[in-house]
């Protein structure tokens, strides 16, 4: 490069550096949560982002003996196995008698990977992390498996905490309980 060019960028650095003007600060954005509204066994729930696999239809289930009575069975999924558990048994002990339940969620997590049963998919929600109430009553179902959530208009949507579910012994044991053995009581 010839000094006259070097001169010439020179000459522009300087002319920019005492003419220019400093970017504007830009405002710091909220922090937002992030995650999916949807239904199980009828109450309004929050699921977040990154805790759902994916949302399926339900898939064809082929029931499987001495479960506990929400574990509706497995189906064939993606080459494997995938158990489906029935989302108003887990949480309200009791099958729904309406509408078939059309899709379910499914959770994978170390050393899990189930399907839940939905009653109702919304959509993906953002709300700002600073609104999150921690003291809001939730559903009696469902308040071990919450840990907070947001007001959305004149209806309070509980966040469903997938490892507070995961961890949960209940689900971690899916065989029914079996019958007293009367082989030991004969011998007496």
């Amino acid at each position: 490069m010839s000094s006259q060019a070097r001169q010439a960028v020179v000459m522009l650095e300087q002319a920019y550096a005492d003419n220019g003007e400093l970017s504007p600060a830009l405002a710091s954005a909220p922090v937002c949560w992030v995650g999916t509204s949807l239904g199980i066994a009828g109450a309004s729930l929050l699921v977040g982002e990154g805790e759902i696999d994916e949302i399926v239809e339900t898939p064809a289930v082929t029931a499987i003996p001495g479960t506990k009575p929400w574990v509706m069975g497995v189906a064939a999924y993606k080459g494997g196995l995938l158990p489906i558990i029935s989302g108003d048994v887990l949480f309200r002990h009791r099958p729904y008698a309406g509408r078939v339940r059309d899709f379910c969620m499914v959770i994978r997590k170390p050393g899990f990977y189930f399907g839940i049963t939905l009653s109702d998919v919304e959509r993906d929600m953002k709300f700002p992390a600073a609104n999150r109430d921690m003291e809001y009553p939730v559903d009696e179902d469902f308040a071990g498996f919450t840990l907070g959530g947001f007001h959305d208009g004149d209806r309070f949507l509980a966040i469903l905490d997938v490892d507070k579910l995961v961890a949960d012994s209940e689900l971690s044991n899916a065989a029914a309980p079996g019958p007293v053995s009367n082989e030991r009581m004969s011998d007496e």
